[in-house]
């Protein structure tokens, strides 16, 4: 599986769902996104975002049955832990853009940020999502990918 084309680009979220899907290693589809993505990149972090707010959405939270935001990368990302301050918060503010984008709130602009890099976050929140919702419904996690990708 390569993201990479002589000619034709290839899209992060296809690659994304397409990786869930097959239960590519987590490093792997990582390195695979990013190739589609161009490291450096945030040309598609929205499309991922975007993709991440589906996932929120289709975990079925509601005030009565809600996520606990704080458990979130523990339990769905425990084996990604970030370092530091700046990327604690840039994950925080990825995961927190999809549920607002999922509310119909635009989230905060990024261009202010010194590193390019949203992309890395949003991968993360698709991750965190895709398996909170695998969870939450009891469906496989290729379920619900195949449930998104009718939705991209």
């Amino acid at each position: 599986m390569s993201a990479s084309s002589a000619s034709v680009p290839v899209d992060p979220v296809a690659v994304m769902l397409d990786g869930l899907l097959a239960d590519v290693h987590l490093d792997e589809l990582h390195a695979l996104v990013g190739e589609s993505v161009g490291f450096g990149s945030n040309r598609d972090a929205r499309g991922l975002l975007d993709l991440a707010a589906l996932a929120f959405l289709a975990c079925g939270a509601t005030s009565a049955d809600p996520l606990e935001f704080d458990e979130l990368e523990s339990r769905y990302l425990p084996e990604s832990p970030v370092r530091g301050n700046v990327a604690h918060q840039k994950r925080r503010y990825a995961l927190t853009a999809a549920v607002l984008i999922a509310s119909g709130v635009e989230p905060e602009d990024t261009s202010w940020w010194k590193a390019d890099d949203l992309w890395l976050y949003a991968f993360d929140a698709v991750v965190v999502f895709v398996r909170a919702a695998s969870e939450r419904r009891q469906l496989p996690i290729a379920t619900i990918c195949i449930a998104l990708r009718d939705q991209t």
